[in-house]
Formats: structure tokens, sequence, C-alpha cells
């Protein structure tokens, strides 16, 4: 049965490997599992229905774009892992490459994790998350290389843009968040989204 708790951080007697956590996921589906740089699992329920619908309008927002602007890119969904540099492996509820960063899996394993870190990262906090473990994936994100790191709660209302120069950011004052395009490597124009379709 699954326990829609909170998620939680596993200290284990060892690290374990992107083939490892692949396994643990196809004998536990229910459940998320991510890696933290210094090896910590931390698992998590499945999406509530709420917090699934907000991950899909995300997603089609961010496709859209994509398709229109994003200049060779690729729009990834929730269920996709990626091993940054520095060993942590994350499953964001959004994420985009540029098409120069997409073009570098195109060598990779297809049934493997992406080892590349995402272009853009969203993070949409849900019931089961605690808000610190969220800002600490955003600044791993940052320091990895993503342009702009992007958590979103939408119970509190709350958007926070993190990049290179400034973290948790707050975002106020209008509906529709912008990611400019000196931030989206090859796009053709900004990114907005309409944050009235998340809250």
């Amino acid at each position: 049965m699954v326990n829609y708790g909170m998620a939680m951080g596993l200290d284990l007697l060892h690290r374990y490997s992107d083939d490892e956590i692949a396994e643990l996921c196809r004998r536990n589906p229910e459940y998320e599992f991510e890696r933290m740089p210094d090896g910590q699992l931390i698992v998590s329920p499945p999406a509530s229905w709420y917090g699934g619908s907000r991950e899909a309008r995300l997603l089609l927002q961010l496709g859209i774009w994509n398709a229109r602007a994003g200049g060779g890119g690729e729009v990834f969904s929730p269920s996709t892992g990626f091993t940054l540099p520095d060993g942590a492996l994350f499953a964001p509820d959004a994420a985009w490459l540029d098409a120069e960063r997409f073009a570098a899996l195109r060598g990779q394993p297809r049934n493997k994790f992406a080892r590349v870190c995402p272009t853009l990262a969203f993070e949409l906090v849900s019931a089961s998350d605690r808000l610190l473990l969220v800002r600490r994936k955003i600044e791993i994100y940052v320091r990895n290389g993503v342009t702009r790191a992007v958590m979103i709660d939408p119970e509190r209302r709350l958007v926070e843009v993190s990049g290179a120069d400034r973290l948790h950011v707050p975002w106020e004052g209008s509906p529709l968040l912008a990611i400019p395009r000196d931030a989206l490597p090859g796009a053709t124009e900004p990114l907005q989204i309409d944050l009235n379709e998340l809250f």
C-alpha cells in the first residue's frame, strides 16, 4: 500500500549507483527515488491528483513554447532522471534542454538516466515535500549548471527563481513568470509561464 506521507531521506550503508536506483524504481514503481550529491536517497510518494494536474499544465505550457521558440531544445517529464556532474540524481517536475545539451544525449544509452544537467529545471512543491529540501535541490541544480531553476509552491502561491547570480529570488507582481532569452540558449523568444494555471 502506498503511503501518501512526506518525502524522506535515507542514509544508506553504501552509495547507490544509477543502475541500482533504476532497479529500485523497477521493484517499487509506486515511489520515486532521487540521490543527493552525498549519496543520501530521497524517497517520495507518487503525485496526488492535484499535483499531477499541475505537472501536466506546466509541461503543456513548456511544450507549446518549445515547439514555437525552443530552437531545437527538448522538454522532459517528471519521470526523467538526470545524473548531474556532482553525482546527484534528480527527476525535476519539468525540464528543458537546449539544443546543444540535448545533442550531447545522442551518444548516451537510451535506457539510462540522462548524464547532463538540464538547462531549465522546475520543481513543483507538493504536500509531501519539505520546502527546505526542495530549496536545497534548487541550489544543487544551480551548482551543476542550470541557467534557471524554478520552485513553484501552488499551496503557498510562492515562486522562487534561481540562477548563478542569485538564489531563491521571489517572483512577485505578475501572473506571468518570465525567463529571459539570455537564459535560454538558442531560443527565439523568452519563456512565459502562466502561474494562474498552476495556482
